[in-house]
């Protein structure tokens, strides 16, 4: 499984943190895991999730929690993070505007989405727990059921440019293969014609020219193959941003970091990602949500 450094859709937002110890330090909100459990402990008959044992087993633990660390970082755009020297599990708040945790900001069943992705995020990060390779197919079709809602009327994919679907599927196969799990060439193409019925040779000459572990690469072979004609990075990302929000980005471009989305989205009453992502393939959901319940365990 492949961790990404930076995120093209985000222009270059980095995804795992390299803070030193001090410079940890100097931002870090004092008492926030405690206050993080005393919060949550309060609303303890409220939450009802398979993570709930996981979270609280954490929180509870004066030990435990000091992997978490809460903090304000005003230049760095996404609220769940892992900093890698320290091997801590990062929770910032200057996404949502505050300072400090209080009664109702960010709220407290933000605050439990923020520790589950936080939980999952960390543990496949620092490989304590791991996403097979096999897993490749249902991811890529739940991305797809999400391209072609998102982008189907549009390019007249829900219509007379529907024999375009399995074109789709199959480059967004190779995409997933390549850029979360570092499969490439032909061994890929392979692979991603097995799992979307799609002849590749007749563009297998021309597949070489793009860096399927590349976004910006993805994007411009759905273009460039008639799929999406001339659809870019920003088309693309603000489609995303307006039906989603800034925080479904990074899940485009790390598995680690659609793992963890798919099993925050999960938590009703939360806003940290969508709740309604079931929405768009229940079927394929399903099964990644299954996968997410693997990792947090193993995670723990």
């Amino acid at each position: 499984m492949v961790i990404k450094e930076k995120f093209d859709l985000l222009k270059g937002v980095e995804n795992v943190l390299k803070l030193s110890r001090t410079t940890l330090t100097g931002v870090t909100i004092d008492k926030g895991p405690r206050t993080l459990f005393v919060m949550l402990e309060l609303m303890k008959g409220r939450i009802n999730h398979y993570t709930k044992d996981e979270v609280f087993g954490l929180l509870s633990s004066i030990s435990k929690r000091e992997m978490i660390k809460v903090v304000k970082l005003p230049t760095y755009g996404l609220p769940i993070s892992y900093n890698i020297p320290t091997k801590n599990m990062i929770i910032n708040l200057s996404p949502f505007g505050i300072d400090e945790i209080t009664t109702n900001k960010p709220g407290v069943f933000n605050l439990y989405a923020l520790m589950v992705y936080g939980i999952t995020f960390s543990a496949l990060v620092s490989k304590k727990a791991k996403v097979s390779d096999k897993t490749a197919p249902v991811i890529a079709s739940y991305i797809l059921s999400l391209l072609i809602r998102l982008f189907g009327k549009q390019y007249g994919l829900l219509g007379s440019f529907s024999i375009q679907i399995p074109k789709l599927k199959f480059l967004t196969n190779v995409y997933i293969l390549d850029s979360f799990f570092d499969i490439k060439g032909t061994v890929a193409y392979k692979r991603a014609a097995t799992a979307s019925a799609y002849n590749y040779k007749e563009i297998v000459d021309k597949l070489g020219n793009y860096n399927f572990s590349d976004i910006n690469d993805f994007i411009l072979s759905l273009s460039d193959f008639e799929i999406m004609p001339n659809i870019n990075r920003h088309l693309f990302a603000a489609r995303f941003l307006k039906q989603f929000g800034f925080n479904i980005l990074p899940a485009l471009e790390d598995c680690s970091r659609f793992i963890a989305t798919i099993a925050t989205s999960d938590i009703k009453s939360s806003n940290v990602v969508p709740t309604f992502l079931y929405k768009y393939n229940e079927r394929e959901y399903g099964k990644i949500l299954e996968i997410t319940r693997a990792v947090f365990k193993r995670g723990k």
